[in-house]
């Protein structure tokens, strides 16, 4: 689904620091300096980044209720997270690395989620899901590097790529052409992660859910 109507930040302020995106916290920094991405154009800097967290932080399906888990140092600390703490995280790098990043939520349309969570959610939808936008060569590119791995191998799914040029989403269809992923809606492209919009939408999106008991559990996609 198009978002042209939903405005844009400015690339600058896409690369200064924030609450969450702490660009400039000395791990994040010394994270980017351990992988020499400075040294590359800005579209391999980016494609590099995303590489990264898509494969090094282990995504994992579980509700994060507290602020604190949403800053990028803690999600680089533990890992793992789901697809809005994988977005802070590659915004946080990026901006770090001198590339434009910004934060996308939308509604993520997954007709592949287990009978499980589905049940258990009410729904196929998953709301506010989160990703990411490189400002690149004049261009703003949307990519979302949620799924590792771990996921897209027992899951079937075709592997998202991202290769400094073109947009990365999820597909549309499995390895075997079944219904996977569509963007439904795209609430917004955020310089800073609105913590507090998105924690309502959550709250009102999955009211009948034991959140609490989701932040402690969670599910295995």
């Amino acid at each position: 689904m198009s978002d042209d109507s939903v405005p844009m930040p400015s690339p600058d302020s896409c690369l200064a620091p924030t609450r969450y995106v702490e660009s400039t916290h000395p791990a994040i920094v010394g994270l980017v300096d351990r992988l020499r991405v400075r040294e590359l154009a800005p579209p391999a800097r980016a494609a590099t980044l995303f590489r990264f967290v898509r494969d090094e932080i282990r995504y994992e399906f579980m509700a994060k209720l507290t602020p604190e888990e949403y800053l990028a140092s803690h999600v680089l600390q533990e890992a793992r997270g789901f697809c809005v703490q994988k977005a802070v995280l590659l915004c946080a790098l990026s901006r770090a690395a001198e590339v434009p990043c910004a934060i996308v939520l939308s509604d993520l349309l997954d007709q592949s989620l287990s009978p499980k969570i589905a049940r258990a959610l009410g729904t196929n939808v998953m709301f506010h899901h989160g990703l990411n936008a490189f400002y690149l060569e004049g261009r703003w590119l949307k990519l979302d590097a949620s799924l590792s791995p771990d996921v897209t191998t027992r899951k079937g799914y075709r592997v998202v790529d991202f290769d400094g040029t073109r947009e990365a989403l999820l597909p549309e269809t499995t390895l075997t052409g079944a219904p996977h992923a569509t963007y439904a809606r795209f609430h917004g492209t955020y310089a800073e992660l609105p913590f507090d919009q998105m924690l309502s939408a959550f709250m009102s999106a999955y009211q009948h859910v034991d959140m609490l008991a989701l932040s402690q559990r969670g599910f295995r996609l």
